[in-house]
């Protein structure tokens, strides 16, 4: 045991970069792995541990149609057993504020009149600001994705709009509002003062809207209650129902997306790390070959001589492993921090669960070296001591090495016609195959990691260039209607009619259609509610997209969304009833698609469909413009938005989209850099290590070179020149697997969000310039690593 730690020891002392930068390779694929686990574990968690802290609603109603009474459904629900309800809430939408002398149209606001204490469900959690049963007169309460998302702190004052004047109101408390406070949203509840609220809205117009939230003690059972209420009073809920999966998925889609994308390239890191040992033992095998022959000669044996092996990488590890994990720990705080932050109270950090998962990673990790080790470290079993002292090597290798110098692939590649500056980089590469292979994975590897990120976040910074492939519409302008009582119909339509700039105008409504259960067998009694677009105009001409098929345009066709085809086992030409405000109608699928927003459970039918159950229908949430000089759309919004500003927002498609997803951009550039960052470290820190290893074992040869006359500076300009070239073609097989094969593996977690394909923005320049930063921590690693040549003498060269 004394003679194997001390060979250990001694092979840690004698290649101390090397094993540094194995440790820290090993560290890194620690820390990768070990931080997405733990993001996974407690993203999750902190959502589940809020939602029960707060009793949060499962589903929310909004009685924003006119179609149930809302003190009707308000009564049968709270007299459910195993069912618990908020208060009614009433509130009116405003849509803008003013804050720091910054205008922002594109917020739409729940001005909330706030019931009094105690609240069943929907509890309120204050982050910041002086709690209390309601808030105090002239102040409101805002939710923290509205505070994140515009950095408002508890003591300013916000300016809401109300039309031709602005509400001001000082913020007294920033509370967790689960339903309504997710990253990334452009809607928020504002809890208003009573008193306030009764005295600032009557003068404004309109009327009174509700809302209520339902919480189950057992939520799988959600669907048996909607069939009993459906059953007893006569139809089904026709209004507005907002699922828990909704609520939840904006909490959890970015953390799911950055840990499932950290834990794959964790692994594949991993993977190299293990085969980058593999391949330093192999070659620490080579080099020590005589030595392990003299030793086994003196009586050494062979499992004596793979438990060096094991001792040395056992320590390496532990030092490794033990830091990975540790700093895993505050990486995943400082993202955990980032993507939830809409659920952080106050200023502490949020409390971090999960390291024992962490743990059993490092372990995991530990005992996939040794495993490695003795795999690799066996090929000391078969030294023969005699061919050891007399190749260096056994005889077999000896031979191998031989032929691969002398191959038919020199002749083919022409050593013969190359300059002698070409055929050193070259050689180096074919007489150390598998470091050559090692790096070629490499420069794959980190390249398809770098524009991986690049395209993804270049993706949702410029949705509104793909923004139909999402499920939304492609007009130039979209105008929002926030007051409908107010909102001056006749006059907008006749103001769109008489500008010269406007080419196409659609208005759009939307209604809940409700699948029931006697329509399919396979739904086991599953009523499904959908959310269903009705408009007025063509979806063609307003650039709404199918994956499949077409838009409706007659009153009996549908386009419905992935979620709804899937979980209905429905494709283009299958029939679908839905009960549309309390009517049944068969209607035929004409298209499939895909949507991002109400995760695909959702549809698109023509507004002559719904007029053949209520003739009278007129009823308009948005209405999407489209310009003759798509330059102007600017300006025509601005001008819209000025003059109806008092019961609609009238804003780009490009403001409309940047207000939700330039939020989810800021959070996915951290964790995005960071695995961009450690590839390109590992990438630096392997090259350089396996070059090492190969100009090693070259010594006499780079001796001889330089002593008929050949620079260091030249010797070491064709070896980085050979890892270059390799680098370069690596690199292109790497940019076609991040743009190509990599968002494959990102469709399978959106998929659960109703996103089956990632529609991406490929700015080849961009990923060109991205995919480069792999060669460049190639050509460096390979170019800091021949040092040595140049630091020694032709003379000890050769002597080597």
């Amino acid at each position: 045991m004394a003679a194997m730690l001390k060979l250990s020891l001694s092979y840690l002392s004698r290649s101390k970069i090397q094993n540094l930068l194995i440790a820290l390779l090993i560290l890194l694929s620690a820390l990768l792995v070990s931080t997405a686990v733990i993001i996974l574990a407690n993203t999750d968690n902190q959502f589940k541990e809020m939602h029960e802290r707060t009793h949060g609603s499962h589903q929310i109603l909004t009685f924003d149609k006119g179609l149930n009474d809302p003190k009707a459904v308000y009564d049968w629900w709270a007299s459910q057993d195993g069912v618990e309800v908020s208060t009614l809430l009433r509130y009116r939408t405003l849509s803008g504020i003013a804050f720091n002398d910054l205008d922002i149209p594109n917020l739409y606001l729940y001005m909330m009149d706030t019931p009094g204490l105690p609240w069943k469900v929907d509890e309120l959690v204050f982050s910041s600001g002086l709690q209390s049963a309601v808030p105090e007169q002239g102040s409101v309460w805002i939710p923290t994705s509205m505070a994140n998302a515009y950095t408002i702190s508890a003591g300013d004052t916000i300016g809401f709009k109300t039309g031709s004047s602005t509400l001001d109101l000082k913020v007294s408390g920033i509370v967790v509002d689960i339903p309504y406070g997710a990253p990334f949203t452009n809607t928020a509840r504002v809890w208003m003062n009573p008193a306030d609220y009764q005295a600032d809205f009557p003068s404004l117009g309109g009327k009174d809207t509700y809302m209520m939230g339902i919480h189950f003690n057992d939520y799988s059972m959600n669907s048996d209650y909607w069939d009993h209420y459906a059953s007893e009073t006569g139809a089904p809920f026709l209004e507005t129902k907002m699922e828990f999966e909704s609520i939840a998925s904006f909490y959890l889609i970015i953390s799911q997306i950055v840990g499932f994308i950290m834990i794959f390239l964790g692994v594949v890191m991993m993977m190299i790390a293990l085969i980058t040992i593999g391949f330093t033992i192999s070659d620490a095998i080579l080099a020590n070959y005589q030595t392990i022959g003299i030793l086994k000669s003196l009586g050494l044996t062979s499992n004596r001589t793979i438990g060096t092996y094991v001792i040395q990488y056992s320590l390496l590890s532990v030092v490794a492993i033990l830091p990975g994990i540790a700093l895993s720990v505050l990486v995943s705080k400082f993202i955990i921090n980032i993507s939830v932050s809409s659920l952080r109270v106050g200023s502490s950090d949020i409390a971090i669960k999960g390291i024992s998962a962490a743990i059993l990673v490092g372990v995991s990790l530990f005992a996939l070296v040794i495993l490695f080790v003795v795999l690799y470290a066996k090929k000391a079993r078969s030294i023969q001591p005699v061919q050891a002292i007399r190749y260096g090597m056994s005889e077999s290798d000896h031979t191998r090495m031989s032929n691969r110098i002398h191959s038919p692939l020199g002749n083919w590649i022409g050593f013969g016609r190359m300059p002698v500056f070409a055929v050193i980089g070259i050689r180096n590469l074919i007489k150390n195959s598998k470091s050559s292979i090692l790096m070629f994975l490499l420069t794959t590897v980190a390249s398809s990691v770098l524009v991986l990120g690049y395209v993804l976040l270049t993706s949702i910074t410029g949705i509104y260039q793909t923004a139909a492939k999402w499920g939304y519409d492609n007009a130039n302008i979209a105008a929002v209607v926030v007051n409908k009582s107010t909102f001056p119909k006749d006059e907008f339509k006749q103001g769109l009619a008489e500008d010269s700039r406007i080419r196409y105008v659609g208005w759009q409504g939307n209604i809940t259609g409700v699948f029931s259960p006697e329509s399919s067998s396979e739904m086991h009694g599953q009523t499904i509610s959908l959310y269903l677009s009705v408009l007025d105009g063509s979806y063609q001409e307003l650039g709404f997209e199918n994956l499949r098929g077409n838009n409706p345009q007659q009153e009996n066709e549908i386009a419905v969304g992935v979620s709804v085809a899937k979980t209905l086992n429905k494709d283009r030409g299958d029939l679908i009833d839905l009960y549309i405000q309390g009517e049944k109608r068969t209607f035929i699928i004409t298209g499939i698609y895909q949507a991002i927003a109400n995760m695909s459970v959702s549809g698109r039918i023509t507004m002559d469909a719904v007029r053949t159950v209520n003739p009278a229908y007129g009823d308009f949430d948005a209405i999407f413009i489209n310009v003759n000089d798509p330059t102007q759309a600017n300006t025509v919004a601005n001008e819209l938005n000025e003059r109806f500003k008092s019961s609609a927002s009238v804003v780009t498609q490009k403001t409309l989209l940047d207000s939700v997803y330039a939020e989810a951009a800021d959070i996915l550039i951290y964790p995005m850099s960071l695995i961009g960052l450690l590839f390109i470290l590992a990438t630096f820190i392997i090259i350089f290590s396996t070059c090492r290893i190969s100009i090693r074992k070259e010594n006499k040869t780079y001796g001889i070179y330089k002593s008929i006359g050949m620079t260091s500076r030249r010797i070491r300009l064709s070896v980085a020149m050979g890892v270059t070239v390799l680098s370069v073609i690596g690199a292109v097989l790497g940019s076609v697997i991040g743009v190509y094969v990599l968002p494959v593996l990102l469709e399978m977690i959106l998929s659960g969000y109703g996103i089956v394909q990632l529609p991406l923005i490929l700015n080849w320049g961009g990923i060109i310039l991205f995919a480069c930063l792999s060669i460049g921590a190639a050509a460096l690693g390979s170019w800091f690593s021949s040092r040595v040549i140049g630091e020694a003498s032709p003379r000890m060269l050769v002597i080597e």
